[in-house]
């Protein structure tokens, strides 16, 4: 009896470990599908890592500047969704605790990126619904509502 217990209790810590390997591979990606963003788009990255806000496209006279600054708009607003899409998969992934190591790290990640853009705290404010609310629990309350105060 002792026996199976140990051999159950060993191929648990395999399966965990396998499965966090895996969760890891999985979030590893999806940042790196969002630096890509950062790389083909470098105009994008002052209104994610510098706090920089986007030129309001309302005041714009001129027909092309206006028509870039909405387009600019356009592609930060879909970034800022997919960032958030891809924090509401760590938050998932951490509650189930299927990923541990390193949550530390990915919690500031988050956080900092709320505290260095805008336009990411816009898109949550905007949608925060769809990210679990306002709640303690929820994206905005556990990660967002500090960093955006004000924005």
């Amino acid at each position: 009896m002792a026996a199976t217990l140990i051999a159950a209790g060993y191929q648990y810590l395999g399966i965990r470990s396998t499965l966090e390997s895996s969760t890891a591979s999985s979030l590893y990606a999806q940042q790196q599908e969002i630096d890509r963003i950062f790389v083909d788009q470098p105009d994008l990255q002052p209104y994610f890592w510098d706090h920089r806000e986007l030129p309001d496209a309302a005041v714009i006279r001129d027909p092309a500047a206006k028509r870039e600054a909405q387009q600019l708009a356009g592609r930060a607003e879909a970034t800022a969704h997919r960032i958030l899409d891809h924090f509401a998969h760590l938050k998932y992934q951490m509650g189930t605790q299927a990923f541990t190591s390193e949550r530390a790290d990915w919690e500031a990640y988050i956080r900092r990126s709320f505290a260095d853009s805008p336009v990411l705290c816009r898109a949550l404010q905007d949608d925060r619904e769809a990210f679990g609310g306002t709640g303690p629990d929820s994206l905005w309350g556990r990660y967002a509502a500090e960093p955006c105060r004000g924005t």
